[in-house]
């Protein structure tokens, strides 16, 4: 079987797994899928069977034995044992010692590796440099000449699934990424999208639907047409940073049940691995319908982020006004000052209580029972953020 091959079938083992699990076999004898979790092999002990780990390290003490393959998607492999088979890795840190021994070939893709001059690898070491990846289609279909065409069955089964599964791994690395810059921003979405999904609905379905001719009709008059190329980007850029929020809170809720506490990078990489995962499998499997759910998600989270101008202002504004304690009673308290009608909503509670905090780290604060005035700011000017509140919900 060839590399790439053997490579896609195992990769399409991770696709097969939606609900996470620490590994879906008791013993050491069977195949094991990890996800979000680490993998070690005791010293002498052997695993009969294939290994797959994603969002984990592996560890292979001396002695040890693989007989099977083995995958790591986004995590380090550290080895003083044997693989009776090929050894993947996505993403991460590959260390061979002096004892490890690779029975078959090595692939690294987005990743490094460090060998021991002792380790042996007996197969080939395949890199993004050299790795078969030709998604080339066979010539002479005769699609335009009338007659079924001559298809080479051996080919197009591999094309499909291949990138069907690149698609993935690009949305999944994207979330990453984005969700490095809009943690507290992603807060204020999902609160709009969860909170009023049919007007988010709606204004997201709106758009879509007059965006393009108002669009057109910029494009047609030459001095506006930047002003066009700028909507453009606009609205795609809604439409990405909405799909990543949700994938956030999918992350979120997954880790909860769980009980466990992810960094918000993972959780926007999990989710977004799951949404994209069902929605355009459902596309590839459901004929004619199939993009209708695609476009009905897209639609809600772009009104989302069309509400909240990017995270950047709460929907509906009144919640938050509504929702401000009351200012401090006490004989001796100075007098509160008025808050200006022009004041943003989004700092209303922020000044009332005040608490130098984004809306996204007082939600959580008060939603977990955290005192925030015992809180010291990671942010510009001391601000708390969201990430500090988590932090201090990770260390109680």
């Amino acid at each position: 079987m060839k590399t790439i091959t053997r490579i896609l079938i195992l990769l399409l083992l991770v696709c097969t797994v939606v609900v996470p699990t620490t590994a879906l076999a008791a013993g050491n004898n069977d195949d094991k899928v990890i996800f979000g979790g680490n993998y070690t092999l005791q010293e002498g002990e052997t695993l009969t069977g294939d290994l797959v780990v994603f969002g984990g390290n592996v560890i292979l003490e001396t002695d040890s034995t693989i007989n099977g393959d083995t995958v790591v998607f986004g995590g380090n492999v550290t080895s003083n044992g044997t693989i009776n088979g090929n050894l993947v890795a996505l993403g991460g840190i590959v260390t061979l010692g002096s004892q490890a021994q690779i029975n078959g070939d090595l692939t690294v893709v987005g990743s490094s590796y460090n060998q021991d001059p002792s380790a042996r690898i007996s197969g080939n070491i395949v890199t993004e440099d050299n790795v078969p990846f030709d998604f080339q289609l066979p010539k002479n279909l005769g699609l335009l000449e009338g007659h079924f065409p001559r298809l080479q069955l051996n080919q197009l089964p591999f094309v499909s699934p291949a990138w069907f599964f690149f698609r993935i791994l690009i949305w999944t690395g994207l979330a990453v990424l984005i969700a490095l810059f809009i943690q507290d921003q992603a807060a204020v979405i999902n609160r709009a999208a969860f909170g009023e999904p049919i007007m988010s609905g709606v204004v997201g379905l709106g758009v879509i639907l007059i965006a393009p001719l108002v669009l057109i009709a910029l494009i047609v008059t030459i001095l506006l047409s930047p002003v066009s190329l700028v909507g453009i980007f606009a609205l795609i850029a809604a439409w990405v940073v909405g799909l990543v929020s949700v994938g956030i809170e999918v992350g979120r809720k997954l880790s909860r049940a769980m009980n466990q506490t992810w960094p918000v990078p993972l959780m926007a990489a999990l989710g977004m691995f799951i949404l994209v995962l069902f929605f355009n499998g459902f596309n590839q499997l459901v004929p004619c319908v199939g993009w209708l759910p695609k476009f009905m998600l897209g639609a809600w989270v772009m009104g989302a982020v069309i509400l909240t101008r990017f995270g950047t202002h709460p929907y509906p504004a009144q919640e938050t006004a509504l929702t401000a304690p009351a200012a401090p009673a006490a004989p001796a308290a100075p007098a509160q000052e008025a808050i200006p009608e022009d004041f943003p909503p989004a700092e209303v509670k922020l000044a009332v209580s005040g608490v130098n905090a984004t809306p996204a780290a007082h939600e959580l604060a008060e939603k977990e029972g955290i005192d925030l005035s015992k809180l010291t700011g990671s942010g510009s000017e001391g601000k708390i953020t969201i990430n500090d509140v988590r932090k201090t919900i990770k260390d109680r």
